[in-house]
């Protein structure tokens, strides 16, 4: 999907503005502040990437209240483009999690 978006010409910035866009409650951030502030070791962990999910806490100024961010690895490379690979590479091997709701390229359990 980044791939065709890139060939019709939406930049970085494009995407990383519609990212800036994206809701979050202003409860909820005030609740990511809170446990913050009191010395909680907030831990975030999505089927994401880096790239968005940093993009978007920067924006409410969140990413300082996260100890860990877990996700699929994601970084711009020298031509803008948004390069995103899977947190484990399934295509090689298997991360050996059985459970149901564990996707193959990102282990809710053992991350």
């Amino acid at each position: 999907m980044m791939k065709e978006l890139h060939s019709k010409g939406t930049r970085i910035e494009d995407i990383a503005a519609v990212l800036k866009r994206s809701p979050i409650h202003p409860r909820i951030v005030e609740a990511i502040k809170s446990a913050h502030a009191l010395g909680c070791d907030l831990k975030n962990m999505s089927d994401a990437n880096t790239f968005f999910i940093e993009t978007i806490l920067e924006h409410h100024g969140l990413k300082e209240c996260f100890l860990e961010i877990n996700t699929n690895p994601g970084f711009v490379d020298q031509q803008g483009r948004l390069r995103i690979f899977p947190h484990h590479d399934f295509t090689k091997s298997s991360h050996g999690c059985q459970h149901p709701s564990c996707l193959p390229n990102m282990c809710k359990l053992r991350t």
